[in-house]
């Protein structure tokens, strides 16, 4: 969600084939024959110290393999969504691009035959035991085939400003009466408790997800999401009700609706509020602006049956298509996209690889985020960052009601009934694999 492009709105069905035939007319054709291969990598760095670590990796595996180039474009999420299928079906797509690892989206490639089976490679490069189980288990389809690499584990929880807990005397609530309790023990000392924000739509798709996992449980949203029970269930129903209970409380600020993502961090980064949630991909930018005043919590269960167990996703999954012409010179580069050269350049720029077994005791890491790393490290699965396993149709819809949740203006049940709807239509429709 951190790569949401600025121009979400304009992502219409236009947009797609202009993006093929720009991206073809400036990459121009593949290896004809003569000079090094032309490998073709579409991915969602679109600037910064993303841009800047992807070219550093390409850089060092061509100096390797100078037999292959790699030529690179970049994406908003939403722009490279709207344009992977119809780029593929033109023969004009990439040799290989990140995409959502949802059943909504590689899903849909894997059983429309636009990905490529990666088992083979699997295999030949030993990735079955280099990353996590449960990652690659997300990338799984068609009984068990691996059609994609699970890149960039991220987690959703509460960032916490350090200093103003050691001054009102308060430390990382354990329970959710607790987390009030704090949030009103800020309040009554002037403080803003909590930022919220959804102006932009795509941040209430994480707070869904941070109070069904509190509320419902995990167990029941990753049920909801494999079609194994209907999102029209009452746990379910009733965690969004709470949702929309603190968003009313009084220990948020006024106009969540209207709040911008980027205002809500600077909020937050420069002091005026005490905690904000948001994912793992901020740990970098908040270190930079707020140094050792920067801590974080998982927002705790809602009940006491409920594991601590936070919303987790994929940043990405790494794909290979299915029509490139140069399948084990393309598996070769995602290889090495995980090697150990690279995997400590991809944690020393505050980006977690779902590689396993990695000593990064010796490595120039920020403290918080290697606190992040060994929270998860350490945990046997996580809960769902929902947003990106579902159809289009569903996230639609999703980022519609969840503005009217957090305006009041809607029950949990009604938000529920509209979610499951949405995905029996995107069901029907072919755009969402239900194994």
């Amino acid at each position: 969600m951190k790569n949401v492009s600025k121009f979400y709105r304009y992502a219409t069905s236009v947009i797609p084939f202009l993006c093929v035939l720009l991206i073809a007319a400036s990459c121009g054709k593949k290896n004809a024959g003569t000079g090094p291969v032309e490998l073709v990598f579409w991915d969602l760095r679109t600037e910064g110290v993303g841009a800047a670590m992807i070219d550093t990796i390409i850089s060092n595996f061509q100096a390797a393999n100078p037999g292959i180039r790699i030529t690179r474009s970049a994406f908003g999420n939403e722009d490279l969504r709207a344009t992977i299928k119809p780029a593929i079906n033109s023969g004009e797509g990439p040799d290989i691009f990140s995409y959502d690892a949802g059943a909504g989206y590689l899903g849909v490639l894997a059983n429309t035959g636009m990905a490529l089976d990666l088992s083979p490679y699997a295999q030949k490069y030993n990735w079955n035991s280099r990353f996590f189980d449960w990652a690659l288990e997300k990338t799984r389809y068609e009984g068990g085939k691996l059609y994609g690499i699970a890149n960039e584990l991220e987690m959703l929880g509460v960032f916490y400003n350090s200093r103003m807990f050691r001054q009102n005397g308060l430390v990382p609530p354990e329970t959710y009466d607790e987390f009030i309790a704090v949030c009103s023990a800020l309040r009554n000392a002037g403080v803003i408790p909590m930022v919220l924000d959804d102006r932009d739509q795509w941040p209430g798709f994480h707070f869904e997800s941070v109070w069904l996992n509190s509320f419902a449980g995990p167990q029941k949203v990753k049920d909801a999401v494999a079609t194994r029970i209907k999102w029209t269930d009452p746990a379910l129903a009733s965690a969004m009700d709470r949702l929309a209970e603190f968003a009313a409380s009084g220990l948020t600020n006024d106009q969540i609706n209207s709040m911008g993502h980027d205002d809500a961090n600077a909020l937050f980064t420069t002091g005026n509020c005490a905690m904000r949630v948001t994912g793992t991909w901020v740990i970098g930018n908040f270190v930079d602006k707020m140094g050792d005043d920067v801590g974080f919590f998982y927002l705790p269960p809602g009940k006491p049956d409920i594991p601590s167990c936070p919303p987790g996703g994929l940043g990405e999954a790494v794909v290979i298509n299915a029509k490139t012409k140069y399948p084990d010179e393309t598996a070769s580069f995602l290889d090495f996209l995980f090697s150990p050269e690279s995997v400590k350049i991809w944690y020393e720029h505050s980006m977690i690889p779902s590689v396993v077994n990695v000593n990064y005791s010796s490595w120039n890491l920020a403290p918080l985020f290697r606190e992040v790393v060994e929270e998860i490290n350490a945990a046997d699965t996580l809960g769902e960052n929902i947003d990106v396993l579902m159809p289009p149709l569903v996230n639609d819809v999703t980022k519609n009601y969840v503005q009217r949740i957090l305006a009041g203006r809607i029950t949990g049940a009604q938000a529920m009934a509209e979610k499951q709807k949405a995905l029996e239509e995107d069901i029907a429709a072919g755009n969402y694999t239900v194994e």
